[in-house]
């Protein structure tokens, strides 16, 4: 993770050279010293052996070189050997310092790699020089991310090198800026922070940048406020019911009434098709009203392990009258084929939101076309793709699709998709789409173990 330069390297093997070459040194001046001293031993005893050949004096000269040659010598050895010994004393200090801080730089490693926030860390010319795992993991970066640049490894979505010249530009860091990211046909919510580094010294040496992956947490604080939502709604539709069905009821059994009367004075004509109409229409707004409070109540979950492929399979069952009269094809697909496990879901919530989309998709291809659904394992996420080939959702409702009431279609409530949805957060999943000119795709994601709990959803 972090770039180690060699020139500490370098430099201590020169200093271990040196270290040995004045060790060969002083073993060479040694040799040469032992060498001429025994030639001036040997040259001294030839004259003591035989004095009359060399007179005192050049005798008493040569003794006295002798001692000042072995003197020299000694000293020089003595000086090298010492020299050698702190130079190699300064190596294995060195060497000892070298270990304490590669010992160190490991467990920075090791600590860094170990926490779930990504760290990466840039020089002044915007080159990156550390990226921790969870780094990679987040910006989905391979094991060449050191060396880089950062805006190689930056995009619209996650504008890394922007914060940096940003901090670079101003001098002030950034904190907490919330970026939403794809990722895998999932939506990720990135915590992003931008700091300067500096040495001991005040010098800036570049910039940190520190990423969050907070997904889990705005799903949750989401899923929080949806409680609430719900609960909320959950008193206005009781109320609702209360002051509205009890008049639709009253009206219902008036209009009968009223049509038996005429049917007792033979008056039958127009006044018929009045009555169909108003008994129509309170049978509309009952549908209505039942509607919004199953949509309004937070019913518990009972989560079990189910067999995905067996629900999947019942709700095509359900359709596929419906769709051999349109012309539509109906394929399902497993997930290429893979077994796929029991996974703990609510077995009737989890038909009822697929077949919400199903039904939606049938209706957007009124002659004909191919409506595929498709489960599978990705991630750690049970995903289950609904895609059609109708004309695809219109431009000016994308963006509030799931909203209540929101709908393309003459008829019905608006709930469906809406309720998809609320029944996929009670799960603890997500729920993202794709449309265009060639149809619909709708992308299911279930966490594989138990969703925001089984009690309350």
């Amino acid at each position: 993770m972090f770039r180690v330069t060699q020139a500490g390297r370098r430099t201590g093997l020169s200093v271990t050279a040196v270290a040995v070459l004045l060790l060969l040194l002083a073993i060479l001046l040694n040799s040469g010293a032992a060498y001429l001293v025994l030639r001036d031993y040997r040259l001294l005893g030839s004259w003591l052996a035989h004095p009359g050949r060399a007179p005192a004096p050049e005798i008493e000269s040569l003794r006295h070189q002798v001692g000042l040659r072995i003197i020299s010598r000694l000293v020089t050895s003595v000086v090298l050997v010492l020299a050698a010994t702190v130079i190699l004393w300064m190596r294995w200090h060195q060497l000892s310092t070298q270990r304490v801080l590669d010992q160190v730089r490991l467990l920075a490693q090791d600590i860094l790699a170990s926490i779930p926030t990504g760290v990466i860390s840039v020089d002044r010319w915007g080159k990156i020089t550390s990226l921790n795992p969870a780094a990679r993991r987040i910006l989905e970066v391979g094991g060449a991310g050191v060396g880089r640049t950062l805006a190689e490894i930056s995009s619209a979505e996650v504008p890394l090198a922007d914060l940096v010249e940003r901090v670079a530009g101003s001098g002030t860091e950034v904190r907490d800026q919330e970026l939403t990211v794809g990722r895998s046909g999932r939506l990720l919510r990135l915590r992003v922070a931008a700091h300067i580094l500096k040495d001991t010294e005040g010098q800036v040496l570049g910039h940190v940048l520190l990423l969050w992956d907070i997904t889990e947490q705005v799903l949750l604080e989401e899923r929080m406020r949806r409680v609430e939502h719900f609960h909320s709604l959950g008193t206005l539709a009781a109320g609702l019911l209360h002051e509205i069905k009890n008049p639709l009821t009253a009206l219902s059994i008036h209009v009968q009434l009223l049509e038996e009367r005429l049917q007792a004075l033979g008056a039958r004509g127009p006044e018929d098709e009045l009555i169909d109409i108003v008994r129509a229409e309170v049978s509309r707004l009952n549908a209505v009203l039942e509607s919004f409070r199953d949509f309004a109540h937070l019913e518990a979950l009972d989560v079990r392990p189910i067999d995905v492929c067996a629900a999947l399979e019942e709700v095509a069952r359900l359709v596929r009258p419906q769709a051999t009269r349109q012309g539509v094809r109906l394929v399902m697909q497993d997930g290429r084929g893979t077994p796929l496990p029991s996974v703990p879901l609510d077995a009737k919530k989890f038909e009822e939101a697929v077949l919400n989309l199903v039904i939606n998709a049938l209706e957007a291809m009124p002659d004909g076309g191919t409506l595929s659904l498709e489960a599978g394992i990705e991630e750690g996420w049970l995903r289950v793709e609904v895609r059609d080939t109708g004309r695809g959702i219109p431009p000016e409702i994308q963006g509030h699709l799931f909203r209540p009431y929101v709908s393309t279609k003459r008829q019905g409530t608006g709930l469906g998709l809406a309720l998809t949805e609320k029944l996929v957060s009670q799960h603890g999943g997500q729920i993202t789409y794709a449309t265009g000119p060639e149809g619909t795709s709708f992308r299911l994601l279930f966490p594989l173990g138990r969703g925001e709990g089984s009690a309350h959803g």
